[in-house]
């Protein structure tokens, strides 16, 4: 059993550092060891805007601009954080600092928290916009 104020502190890790997002034109299935977006078309990740809907679940939202997606075709999508690296958490101080943001006084490294697949969308013109928003649930 996981307590509820855990589970609320899971969400709320969660929400605070996974802030990015990327989008690609890789269609495979996910693979449980990857740690990135089979082709990404962005060269850098963009930053989400999270939000929790109540304690335990947190919408991270994504928009795309079609100059941004270049006339791709788009077929995954993934969402990133910068956490310590293994070993690193105990190295971790100051708070809930947000490396990614904040800097740090650890090492870290980008983390993947899911990647999804789907059926084609696409092609964009530079006009068009893309917002892809992902509801995560901690029970």
């Amino acid at each position: 059993m996981i307590t509820e104020n855990a589970k609320r502190k899971v969400a709320l890790f969660l929400k605070e550092f996974y802030t990015e997002a990327n989008i690609g034109v890789g269609g495979n299935s996910p693979n449980p060891n990857s740690n990135n977006l089979d082709v990404p078309i962005l060269g850098t990740n963009k930053t989400t805007t999270n939000s929790q809907s109540s304690d335990l679940i947190i919408d991270f939202t994504a928009t795309f601009t079609g100059s941004e997606l270049n006339g791709n075709t788009v077929r995954e999508f993934g969402i990133f954080g910068t956490l310590p690296a293994e070993g690193a958490f105990d190295e971790m101080y100051g708070g809930t600092a947000n490396p990614a943001t904040e800097g740090s006084n650890y090492v870290s490294e980008e983390i993947m928290l899911t990647r999804f697949n789907f059926d084609a969308l696409g092609p964009f013109s530079a006009s068009d916009e893309l917002e892809i928003i992902v509801t995560v649930g901690v029970e």
